[in-house]
């Protein structure tokens, strides 16, 4: 069987089951153009923001929410989704994400309305000979523009014979934080205090991180006699057992807690609070995230915190709490993977060279800032169509 007909006998699988009818759901109220968008769980962040670009930029758009509750299955429900389409008048739909609803899809394109898919990723499995693949294939074939996270994504989606017109590669969209705050006077008072020295920060540090991070400052120390880490553990009661291991192995350590301050003599700054991670975030041209080597991460920190500050990244293999963000700074060579403590010496050391931090840190402040840039290309797709429609 040919791979279109693979991917048409998928499609007929898939939804030649009627469903039993139900009332119809709400529409949104006013009489502007309506949108139907369907999201799929991995791209909720997206959402949000493009949405609220969408609705700044057109207060009289209306977007109906296809996962909301009490909408009919967007999957599977093709009868409903035709009815829907036929009150709801839509002039296009927007799917972000992984997801390709078949009915929802199938219909747009019975009814002549465009579909814009955003924060599309795609893997090796896309290309296989199978009724799952060849339907995903064949419901790609009536999307109008692709928006693609990454180049892997990009590269799968030309192998299955998307034209080049219709996909692009914009990254995902990140989520914006604000910068956290710090003292700018105390800030300017420790730079000048630091006087050039190398520093690196270890944030949220658990107990059983403590000594490869020891461990990493002293290879830091072999490459770069002045560095300076700023260490802030996970537990503030942990600060005073901290301070004799460190000076165990020959370290001069400061305290915050005791308004000790980082001189010519010290190599180990410990502080007592997250709440002055926006200052160490600043101070720091290098940050390891704590929770990410062990797994130990319930208190990690977001990985954008310490890019948008101008801060490299490492972290561990352990990026459950934040997989989207590490992978999108992964993937633009704006952090740095360490499998183990051994290569997290390793990389403290290498990166005691300014000119391998610059361009580390650059590229995390690209992909931490860029989410809106990214947002922003999406919703103009949606608006120029709108704009095609109503010519």
């Amino acid at each position: 069987m040919r791979a279109a007909g693979l991917g048409r006998l998928g499609l007929w699988l898939q939804l030649r089951h009627e469903k039993p009818a139900r009332p119809d759901s709400a529409l949104p109220a006013g009489t502007g153009p309506l949108l139907i968008l369907c999201t799929s769980r991995s791209s909720h962040a997206a959402r949000g923001q493009i949405r609220a670009m969408l609705e700044t930029r057109r207060p009289d758009l209306r977007i109906l929410d296809a996962t909301a509750e009490g909408m009919p299955d967007p999957e599977t429900d093709l009868a409903a989704m035709r009815r829907l389409f036929e009150r709801a008048e839509p002039f296009a739909v927007l799917l972000l994400g992984t997801e390709l609803p078949a009915a929802l899809i199938v219909c747009a394109a019975e009814m002549r309305r465009p579909v814009i898919m955003g924060e599309a990723r795609f893997d090796k499995r896309e290309t296989r000979w199978s009724l799952r693949a060849g339907m995903r294939r064949e419901l790609l074939a009536r999307i109008k523009t692709i928006f693609v996270t990454d180049t892997a994504s990009h590269h799968v989606a030309r192998r299955v014979g998307i034209p080049p017109g219709k996909v692009s590669m914009t990254g995902p969209v990140a989520e914006i934080l604000d910068p956290l705050p710090c003292n700018e006077a105390e800030r300017s008072t420790l730079a000048e205090l630091l006087g050039g020295r190398h520093s690196w920060l270890a944030a949220c540090v658990p107990p059983s991180e403590e000594d490869s991070v020891l461990t990493a400052h002293l290879s830091a120390l072999h490459q770069s006699h002045r560095a300076l880490l700023f260490l802030v553990p996970t537990d503030p009661d942990r600060i005073a057992p901290l301070t004799e291991r460190f000076e165990q192995n020959g370290l001069i350590v400061a305290r915050r807690d005791l308004e000790e301050e980082p001189n010519e003599e010290v190599q180990v700054m410990i502080a007592d609070t997250n709440a002055e991670l926006g200052l160490w975030y600043r101070l720091a041209p290098v940050t390891y995230l704590g929770g990410t080597l062990s797994g130990d991460d319930e208190l990690t920190r977001h990985p954008f915190e310490p890019a948008a500050l101008g801060s490299a990244v490492i972290h561990g293999p352990f990026t459950g709490r934040f997989p989207t963000e590490w992978q999108q700074l992964d993937g633009g060579n704006a952090s740095r993977l360490v499998p183990g403590a051994e290569a997290l010496a390793d990389s403290v050391a290498e990166l005691t060279q300014p000119d391998l931090v610059a361009d580390l840190a650059s590229n995390a402040w690209t992909v931490s800032t860029g989410g809106a840039g990214v947002a922003m290309r999406i919703t103009s797709a949606v608006l120029n169509t709108l704009e095609e429609a109503e010519q």
